[in-house]
C-alpha cells in the first residue's frame, strides 16, 4: 500500500490550513503547499506572516498529516527568482521534506552549478529539493532532469516525475527503470485525455493547468506509471480540475481524489 499526498494544485485557491484539514478528513497521509505566489497572482500570505504560519503549524500538528513538499523555487540564468531562505525556513518549521524546484536556465553547466548551490543551502535546514521536469522548462523531460540531478551530486536532490509531464514530453513509464530508484521518492499522478506527446510547450502548459482529470479517468498510463516507480514511492495527487480551484467542500473533493488515486493504483 502506497502513501498518498494531496498536492495543493488540486485546490490551489484553498488556504493551506483548509488543505490540511481536507487531507486529514479524506485520509491522506501527507499534503503540501504552494507558498510562493502563482503566475495568476494567488498568494496565501504565509511566508513572512508569523501568526499565519504558527496557525498553520498548529493545524498540521492537530491533523496528524505529514508535509511532503512546499512550492516553488525557480532557477533561472541569474539563480533563484526569489530568496530561497524564507521558503527553507518555512519548510523546516512546518516539517516539509522537499521544496519543489524547476530548472529554467538554458545553460546546462550553469543550471547544475545553481542547483548544487541551492542544495547546499537547503541541506542547512534539513530540506531536500525535488526537481520537476516539464516540457515548458529547461529540463523538459525525465532524462534532462535526471542528468542535472546526478551531475550536481547532492544527496538531498531528487527528481519529481509527473505522469502528465512524462507522457507529454514523449516519455513512457518504463523510462524510470533506467535510473536509480533513490531518485524517485515520490511522483505526481493525474488523468488526462490522449496518450501522445504535446505538440509544443504552450499546449503542454495549458493542459497542465486547465485540462487534467481524476487519476483513474482518461487515457494516461497511470497504473503502469505507478508500477514502474519504486515500491516505496509516495503518490502525490496533483489534479487541478476545471472550476474546482476553490471547491465549496474541500474535504469532499479530497475524498474523491483519494478514491480515484486508490483506483488507479489498484489499492
Amino acid at each position: 500500500m502506497h502513501q498518498y499526498s494531496l498536492a495543493h494544485l488540486s485546490m490551489i485557491e484553498t488556504a493551506p490550513i483548509e488543505v490540511v484539514r481536507a487531507a486529514a478528513s479524506a485520509g491522506f497521509d501527507l499534503t503540501g503547499f504552494r507558498l510562493t505566489p502563482t503566475a495568476s497572482g494567488i498568494d496565501h500570505g504565509i511566508i513572512g506572516n508569523g501568526a499565519a504560519i504558527r496557525e498553520l503549524k498548529a493545524a498540521i500538528d492537530d491533523s496528524g498529516v505529514g508535509i511532503l513538499d512546499l512550492e516553488v523555487l525557480r532557477l533561472k540564468d541569474t539563480g533563484p527568482t526569489s530568496d530561497p531562505l524564507p521558503l527553507f525556513e518555512a519548510a523546516e518549521y512546518l516539517g516539509a521534506r522537499y521544496v519543489i524546484t524547476t530548472l529554467e536556465d538554458p545553460d546546462p553547466v550553469r543550471r547544475v552549478e545553481s542547483l548544487a548551490l541551492l542544495a547546499e543551502q537547503a541541506a542547512e535546514y534539513g530540506i531536500g529539493l525535488s526537481v520537476e521536469f516539464m516540457l515548458f522548462s529547461s529540463a523538459p523531460n525525465l532524462a534532462a532532469a535526471c542528468e542535472a540531478v546526478e551531475a550536481c551530486g547532492a544527496p538531498n536532490v531528487v527528481v519529481l516525475p509527473d505522469v502528465l509531464h512524462l507522457i507529454r514530453s514523449g516519455g513512457t513509464p518504463d523510462d524510470m527503470l533506467d535510473y536509480p530508484a533513490r531518485l524517485f521518492p515520490y511522483v505526481q499522478i493525474c488523468g488526462a485525455n490522449g496518450t501522445g506527446a504535446a505538440p509544443d510547450a504552450v499546449t503542454a502548459r495549458t493542459e497542465a493547468v486547465n485540462a487534467r482529470l481524476m487519476p483513474d479517468q482518461g487515457d494516461l498510463p497511470v497504473s503502469e506509471f505507478i508500477e514502474c516507480a519504486p515500491a516505496s514511492t509516495i503518490l502525490s495527487v496533483e489534479t487541478p480540475l476545471a472550476g474546482l480551484g476553490n471547491p465549496e467542500d474541500p474535504s469532499a473533493l479530497a475524498a474523491d481524489l483519494l478514491a480515484s488515486a486508490h483506483s488507479a493504483a489498484g489499492e
